[in-house]
């Protein structure tokens, strides 16, 4: 569900139930672990608790969020409230997931004036642990014994990457990797690119394809 996404929302909610958007959630049943709240951006420190307290998950998307001039979702205050924190795009003003990622603590740097509001290991985990539970699959998004094997190789000597240590991977890649450095990438063990590129399409193909369409219309 969207929630909160802008001020217009939650006025136009109060003025025809009386209560915030999350409140009014809350009193339809409607929040829990299986509820994600999609922005959840203009809450109150009531919606912050409501949220928390059913342990609903609250998806961030920062480049979307900015892109719309919507705000800064308070990631910090809701993870602390308990609310499970996960990421997605929700536009294709970016698609790239460790953008997500870090914009979400970035994004929390400029509002607070305060660095280290959300570690590395939260980011992941949101951007996917927490992602994949969101939408129902809890087996997934982690490396371990029974998990989905979906997993992905992000190349450490790149522009962004080189210099990367053993003891700063996991910081360096979420605050400098893009997309462009994923080189392999695997789904439910099955392999869909390798070395960089895609076996499981033909890209040029499936682009020119998609192109000629284009020109028809």
């Amino acid at each position: 569900m969207h929630v909160s996404e802008q001020p217009a929302e939650n006025e136009q909610c109060v003025e025809a139930h009386g209560c915030t958007p999350s409140a009014l959630l809350a009193a339809c049943g409607a929040l829990g672990e299986r509820s994600t709240a999609v922005h959840a951006i203009h809450l109150t420190d009531d919606d912050v608790r409501l949220l928390g307290d059913t342990g609903t998950c609250v998806c961030v998307c920062p480049t979307t969020e900015r892109d719309l001039a919507d705000g800064i979702a308070p990631a910090h205050r809701l993870s602390d409230a308990g609310a499970r924190l996960a990421l997605g795009s929700d536009s294709h003003a970016a698609i790239d997931i460790f953008e997500e990622a870090r914009a979400m603590e970035l994004d929390e740097r400029l509002a607070s004036l305060s660095r280290g509001r959300l570690d590395v290991v939260t980011l992941l985990h949101a951007a996917t642990a927490g992602g994949h539970r969101s939408i129902g699959w809890p087996e997934a998004g982690r490396i371990a014994a029974g998990a989905i094997a979906d997993l992905v190789t992000v190349r450490l000597d790149s522009p962004r990457t080189a210099g990367t240590t053993r003891s700063t991977a996991l910081a360096h890649v979420v605050f400098a990797a893009s997309a462009a450095d994923v080189v392999h990438v695997v789904a439910s063990g099955r392999v869909l690119v390798a070395d960089g590129e895609h076996v499981a399409i033909d890209v040029p193909r499936e682009l020119a394809t998609i192109l000629a369409e284009l020109d028809g219309r």
